[in-house]
């Protein structure tokens, strides 16, 4: 004799659907939506993920990226699979405001919109205190005295910061003519490097990067003081010779560093001696030369280490700085941009 079995109605926490079954489809509906990876670098590869519960049809997925505001700043296309969207974003600062900005993203898919549980927030550059860099680069001929690095330095949010203290000895040397001296030093090494930028060799972006924010890049200033003591430098003053005599070139070192004044050349000439002081070789004959090559003995191009009153400064003579930056940085290497 045979039974009739009551067929067991789905559960009220089933939403009365039976995912794959022949009764009655789940709904599509969102699930876990966020971000794999809540934290990265600008220019790094950020992984985000949203997966849907129910019987979701595969097909076209957006993904659209929004800063705080809620405005998109990315759209990525993607693809609605096995009930999952996976997408990857290149991180890119949306606005000045970077460092505390929440970035969020939505997922549009089978005719949901499924937001992201949580933020990405952008990993940020290390910074320093000041220290003072020391260290001398042998040059030729060898009756120079070494080329000397000898400055302070600390790597701030946005930029890699020097300063240089210069005391002065000797013949009257102006507070105006300090200033112009100052003036003149600085202008050059920090315009040089206005059309340039520190950029991370991870970004994704290459070389190329059209990152308007400095997330993912870093400036560069100088200053150049006289000061009354804690100097890095003596220099002696002296006073030019009367015309029709001519003024002899100026001369700056660790030890017996001597000004003209007025001086030789002087729109290039305080860029030029402050660069021996930034770790810079002369680039003419018969100059403080690099032994290595990485300065050539004699540029082939016009620049302030090579060529009285050009003022010119390469990516080359921005190398100790990027050093400097790169020894804060664990192993997130910067290169010098353009190439």
């Amino acid at each position: 004799m045979s039974e009739d079995r009551a067929t067991t109605p789905p559960s009220a926490g089933d939403g009365g659907c039976l995912p794959g079954g022949t009764t009655q489809p789940c709904p599509c509906q969102c699930g876990d939506v966020r971000w794999a990876d809540a934290q990265a670098y600008c220019g790094d590869d950020v992984r985000l993920s949203a997966a849907f519960t129910g019987t979701c049809p595969d097909g076209p997925a957006t993904v659209e990226v929004l800063n705080a505001a809620g405005a998109v700043i990315a759209t990525i296309n993607s693809t609605l699979r096995g009930g999952r969207v996976d997408a990857t974003w290149v991180a890119k600062a949306p606005n000045a405001g970077w460092r505390t900005e929440q970035i969020r993203f939505r997922v549009q898919a089978a005719g949901l919109t499924c937001s992201s549980s949580n933020a990405f927030t952008f990993r940020q550059r290390p910074t320093t205190a000041w220290e003072k860099i020391d260290h001398d680069y042998p040059c030729t001929p060898a009756r120079f005295a070494p080329v000397a690095e000898l400055h302070d330095a600390r790597l701030e949010a946005n930029r890699v910061h020097y300063s240089l203290k210069l005391k002065t000895h000797g013949a009257t040397f102006t507070p105006a003519r300090q200033t112009n001296a100052k003036t003149l030093a600085e202008n050059i090494w920090n315009n040089g490097f206005s059309s340039k930028k520190f950029h991370r060799s991870a970004c994704r972006r290459g070389n190329t990067c059209d990152c308007a924010f400095d997330c993912c890049k870093a400036g560069y200033r100088l200053d150049v003081n006289f000061v009354p003591s804690g100097e890095h430098v003596d220099i002696q003053i002296v006073a030019a010779p009367a015309p029709p005599a001519a003024t002899p070139a100026s001369g700056t070192s660790r030890n017996g560093s001597l000004w003209y004044e007025p001086p030789l050349d002087e729109p290039s000439m305080y860029g030029h001696e402050v660069g021996h002081l930034l770790g810079q070789f002369d680039e003419y004959s018969g100059g403080a030369n690099d032994p290595s090559g990485t300065q050539p003995a004699v540029s082939p191009v016009p620049n302030l280490m090579a060529t009285p009153l050009d003022t010119t400064l390469l990516n080359r003579h921005y190398r100790r700085a990027l050093t400097f930056l790169n020894s804060k940085t664990s192993g997130d290497s910067y290169v010098i941009i353009p190439p």
